[in-house]
């Protein structure tokens, strides 16, 4: 081990235990709730700067963080959920101009909506019940009607079923496809290069993705499985090789990696190379952290406590950089700009001390915590 990554583990030791015992507050850290999962960002309030959401599974309640700008959180504001909300969507569901809240209730058979105001706050609960082991969804308009319709993974049934938004808010359920067993985290990405967005999910029995390719009527194509490594969870989407065509980047979890699929535009993805990262991986997003034109990748490792950074070379390779030592169960992680410097930062959702912790890109592929004025 190096001195520079000896010196971040020990960093990453001492916030953990300050957070964890309330003794030190300059960290930007920010509690969510208990047994947070998840975490989506959007402009609540209309000003500018990225907001956060974060379903918290044990209080059973989503979180709002409203960002102020300056890598902090001016406003906090929790709203009562289902039992065991595990994930958030953010999208104008009604139309309005103001972003709305999904979340998906894994433990109530159900989805949670919240029409946002503008102004950051969420009013006019509605609750879509028979939804059974919803574990997350996604919102896109998949009939083309201009109103934002809702994919869900139904973790129970290995399906996946899409709601149809009449407007205003309203969803019916349309159909169902059956994917892949154990379908856990979905995406949407339009990998076929029509204008459509097409879902991805992993699916956690059968260690593969299963692809739904979007007719742009509401219905999709029969689900094409890729294989990947043991127990996907978060994935990115990207240009990985510079050849125009959506790739994609899936952490596997039961190999310690994150594997990298070379798209052909067709809507076929193919598994090229591994990478290995830390323990027990789940979270990922992507971002051009040295900001050299080239997407990079940031994964969480839950059991190791750290951070992987795998830095893209526009050729479709990634190079591992030292692990960034957070001494915290990071679930999941984004990325954007939360002091509005132009450079890429990293919202890291702790299931040790049930917050949102904020740390600070450099422009250069190095981050440090921000810390409270």
């Amino acid at each position: 081990m190096s001195r520079r990554t000896f010196e971040l583990w020990v960093w990453g030791l001492v916030v953990s235990s300050l957070l964890l015992s309330g003794s030190w507050r300059t960290v930007s850290a920010h509690r969510t709730g208990f047994l947070p999962h998840a975490i989506s960002l959007a402009d609540l309030d209309h000003d500018g700067q990225l907001d956060m959401v974060v379903p918290a599974s044990a209080s059973r309640q989503v979180t709002v963080l409203l960002g102020d700008g300056n890598g902090g959180v001016k406003a906090t504001q929790t709203y009562p959920a289902g039992k065991g909300p595990t994930w958030v969507e953010t999208a104008d569901f009604n139309g309005d101009g103001h972003i709305d809240v999904l979340a998906t209730n894994t433990g109530s058979a159900s989805l949670t909506l919240y029409f946002g105001d503008g102004q950051g706050a969420l009013t006019n609960r509605r609750d879509v019940e028979g939804i059974h082991g919803p574990a997350s969804a996604v919102a896109a308009d998949f009939d083309r009607d201009g109103h934002q319709d809702v994919a869900v993974a139904l973790a129970a049934k290995s399906e996946v079923m899409i709601l149809r938004n009449r407007g205003g808010g309203e969803l019916d359920q349309l159909r169902t496809y059956t994917v892949g067993r154990g379908p856990h985290i979905l995406s949407k990405a339009d990998v076929n290069r029509d204008h459509q967005p097409d879902l991805v999910v992993g699916c956690l029995g059968t260690h593969a993705l299963s692809i739904l390719l979007s007719k742009g009527n509401g219905t999709f194509h029969e689900v094409v499985d890729v294989p990947v490594g043991r127990f996907p969870h978060y994935r990115s989407f990207g240009d990985w090789n510079g050849d125009g065509y959506p790739d994609a980047a899936v952490v596997v979890a039961g190999d310690d990696a994150v594997d990298i699929l070379i798209g052909n535009g067709a809507g076929e993805l193919k598994k090229t190379v591994s990478y290995p990262v830390g323990t027990n991986p789940h979270g990922l997003d992507a971002g051009d952290f040295n900001e050299d034109g080239h997407a990079d990748l940031a994964v969480s490792n839950r059991s190791s406590r750290d951070i992987h950074l795998l830095m893209g070379d526009g050729t479709g390779a990634f190079v591992s950089q030292a692990p960034l030592m957070t001494g915290q169960d990071i679930i999941a992680l984004a990325v954007g700009d939360f002091n509005a410097d132009a450079h890429a930062d990293l919202a890291l959702v702790s299931a040790t001390s049930n917050t949102v912790i904020l740390w600070r890109g450099d422009g250069t592929g190095a981050f440090t915590p921000f810390v409270a004025p």
